[in-house]
């Protein structure tokens, strides 16, 4: 590999990338910014250990499964870490540190090393949990995720290293300039500088951290040494760590799978958020519930309109279906891009109303459909009928909860042939938010209506076998104005 193919300016390609983007992330939100919680300066959830010679500040959110979160270097902060922790804190506890030298970390006074970032992310461990951890690292968080799993495999369930491929002296050349990097981005530097326990050390921190990044070595011997399982990723067009630099880490890593965005730069999560959040689901597929993050990018619609809008304070997904398809238990859907569900859980709020065009046989028909395959031609699906729920007929009341399988066995059929066996009572009514629980295992599917203990139906021979396994969809059918929130999933 010839060095010389890789020229990079480190200070103009990751200042541009990263603080010049429209999703701008900064410490205390100035007007546009998204982010509603100042992650990185957060006094309900931040912490401070001793590390060795320095404080170092950390932040933590959410239950369950402990990850660690790691930023980049220099130009990094807690801030660009603020999807990962938006989409991870529901299900997991977030644990964000700010790494030595940045935000409200100290810089201390022992020599900048992989092993000192390792011991600084260990200490922060031991103080929050006994758990052993996930980590997520980027770029230089990343390469401190290898030391960490390479130092401590006991502790390191798993790493996901994004922007961090094969590093040797004479690569890159790494280039820092104060007035310009401060020229960058003034509004950002002042809120870190006055972040910052010891800014007066700043300059004199990056001028080691200058020297350090040209003459670090991050190849076969630290990586051949990383047992536990590694999810590395890179944005195709990285120039921080070229394409041929992570196919290498890659290939010297014992245990790991490999994921590149295409047309994706070095802050691939900045980027394309929804393609690095779709790749991390699989590899976080432990028994624990996920939560999926109704986004414009993971919503594919098929045959229905789609569009984000929010109720109150809350986003929901409104799907209608399109006018066009008359006939009846149709794939007619929002498809969760990245789901690959087999036996497990689904778990999602509904509120159907009627559209004003709705006809007298409008039922506000809403629901989940489940194991769709790649053609959308085959499918399960179990839904409601709101307004059967407190109708004044017993029949109608019978039929407020529905069971099909795409395409063989529609209502009608099931009706006919096996009256009563695949549909059920349920309390329900148009307007209000019902949450709907599927279990599946197996051929058996049982459906939870809110925080009921016992389900409301139990179908024990699903149409399309025990092992089919494909996505999850949000089904609506005719008059139907549907909106969803709060998807979760849980993987057996």
């Amino acid at each position: 590999m010839n060095p010389k193919s890789f020229p990079l300016l480190f200070l103009l390609f990751v200042c541009t990338a990263i603080y010049s983007q429209q999703n701008l992330r900064r410490a205390f939100q100035p007007t546009g910014v998204i982010n509603k919680i100042p992650y990185g300066a957060n006094a309900d959830a931040g912490h401070f250990i001793l590390s060795t010679d320095a404080r170092i500040y950390y932040e933590t959110y959410g239950k369950g499964q402990p990850i660690v979160l790691l930023h980049g270097g220099v130009f990094g902060s807690t801030i660009e870490m603020s999807d990962f922790i938006d989409h991870l804190k529901p299900n997991f506890q977030v644990i964000a540190i700010s790494t030595r030298g940045h935000g409200k970390s100290e810089i201390g006074t022992t020599p900048i090393t992989y092993e000192q970032k390792a011991a600084d992310v260990m200490a922060v461990i031991n103080a929050v949990t006994k758990q052993n951890v996930i980590v997520l690292g980027f770029s230089d968080g990343a390469y401190a995720a290898y030391k960490v799993a390479s130092m401590y495999p006991e502790r390191i369930k798993k790493v996901i290293a994004i922007g961090a491929g094969e590093q040797v002296p004479g690569l890159r050349k790494v280039v820092f300039n104060p007035k310009e990097i401060l020229k960058a981005d003034d509004a950002y530097w002042q809120q870190q500088l006055s972040l910052m326990p010891e800014p007066k050390k700043l300059q004199e921190f990056w001028e080691k951290m200058e020297i350090f990044y040209n003459s670090m070595t991050a190849s076969k011997e630290l990586f051949a040494s990383i047992k536990c399982p590694v999810l590395l990723m890179a944005g195709e067009l990285d120039k921080n760590a070229p394409l041929p630099t992570i196919i290498n880490a890659y290939n010297m890593i014992p245990n790991s799978q490999l994921s590149i965005i295409p047309k994706a730069g070095h802050v691939v999560f900045l980027e394309n958020f929804a393609a690095v959040w779709a790749s991390i689901l699989p590899f976080l597929a432990i028994p624990e519930t996920v939560y999926i993050p109704l986004t414009k990018e993971l919503l594919e619609p098929y045959q229905v309109s789609s569009e984000l809008i929010k109720i109150g304070d809350e986003k929901t997904v409104q799907v209608i279906k399109d006018t066009s398809i008359k006939l009846v238990d149709e794939p007619t859907f929002v498809k969760i891009k990245g789901t690959n569900f087999s036996d497990g859980e689904i778990e999602v709020k509904v509120l159907s109303k009627l559209l004003p065009t709705a006809s007298a046989l409008a039922r506000g028909f809403i629901g989940i459909a489940f194991r769709i395959n790649d053609n959308n031609s085959k499918f399960e699906s179990i839904y409601i009928r709101p307004t059967n729920g407190r109708a004044e007929e017993q029949i109608r009341r019978n039929h407020s909860i529905q069971y099909f399988s795409y395409p063989d066995y529609k209502f009608d059929r099931l009706r006919k042939e096996s009256p009563e066996m695949y549909e059920s009572y349920g309390d329900m009514e148009l307007n209000t938010w019902i949450k709907l629980k599927i279990i599946v295992k197996g051929a058996t599917a049982k459906l939870y209506l809110n925080d009921n203990t016992e389900p409301s139906l139990v179908v024990n021979d699903l149409k399309n076998g025990s092992n089919s396994f494909g996505s999850i969809g949000l089904w609506v059918d005719v008059g139907t104005e549907g909106y969803f929130k709060d998807l979760k999933i849980t993987s057996y």
